[in-house]
């Protein structure tokens, strides 16, 4: 689903009760703000903390459709602060602080901080990645104790993203691979929370996309990880992932509920 904030809507009123924007920092930035929609009529499986896309540079509604079918989540759909007007690690800042306010206040909505899924796609899912895998943000941020009950990752870079290298000024080319501190695949591990990856088809995918979330899955997975998958959405190109993720993300949340 792709969309405008003003006005937010979710597919079904008559499922979900939206709020007014709630800023997640003592601010009145609308960029650092999340769009809360809860179920009416259902207690909620689990609650989605999502982040969308845009190469931390654009602004814009973008979250798997399903997500609202049923009455079933808890789903926030939050914003962040964008380069070149605040660059990074504003952006990353943004979605730890939006985290922590959903830690933190998610069961005044009838959800459980156990069963919070933490996802988006491709910066949003970069940023997902990046605050749950790299303990600094936990730490900053004060959710030390917190583990995700799963990471949905839509076509993510798993290096350090290309906006990032060049908000904090590193040398070489923009898809030359970086694994440093503010790289997902650099905290690779049996301990992650279960993580469902997805990308589109190489080459129809963007420049190494495909094969870095393979390697990342692969490196998980021969280091112990016992739920971390990456599947490869055929004849998709970047932008059509998260239109078609929604089977695959609904399947991930409902089996590590079951487990």
């Amino acid at each position: 689903m792709h969309g405008t904030w003003d006005p937010f809507d979710p597919p079904d009123q008559k499922l979900y009760q939206t709020f007014p924007p709630i800023f997640y920092l003592e601010t009145d930035e609308p960029l650092q703000s999340l769009y809360l929609s809860v179920p009416r009529h259902r207690t909620p499986k689990a609650a989605i903390l999502w982040f969308h896309g845009g190469g931390l540079t654009a602004d814009g509604r973008e979250v798997p459709t399903r997500f609202y079918e049923g009455g079933n989540f808890i789903v926030a759909e939050a914003r962040y602060r964008l380069s070149p007007e605040h660059p990074a690690p504003a952006p990353l800042n943004d979605a730890a602080a939006a985290l922590k306010w959903f830690i933190e206040h998610v069961a005044e909505y009838g959800g459980s901080p156990e069963r919070i899924f933490v996802g988006g796609m491709s910066a949003g899912s970069y940023l997902a990645a990046i605050i749950t895998m790299n303990p600094a943000f936990a730490e900053k941020f004060s959710y030390r104790t917190f583990r995700a009950a799963g990471l949905l990752l839509i076509s993510g870079q798993m290096t350090t993203h290309f906006q990032v290298k060049a908000d904090l000024g590193y040398p070489g080319e923009q898809f030359a691979p970086v694994i440093d501190a503010l790289a997902p695949m650099r905290y690779c591990s049996k301990h992650l929370p279960p993580m469902l990856l997805v990308t589109g088809e190489s080459p129809l995918e963007m420049p190494a996309r495909t094969e870095e979330n393979a390697f990342m899955a692969a490196s998980c997975r021969a280091l112990g990880h016992p739920k971390c998958e990456h599947y490869i959405l055929g004849g998709h190109d970047h932008g059509s992932c998260v239109d078609s993720c929604d089977h695959l993300a609904l399947r991930f949340i409902d089996e590590v509920l079951a487990r």
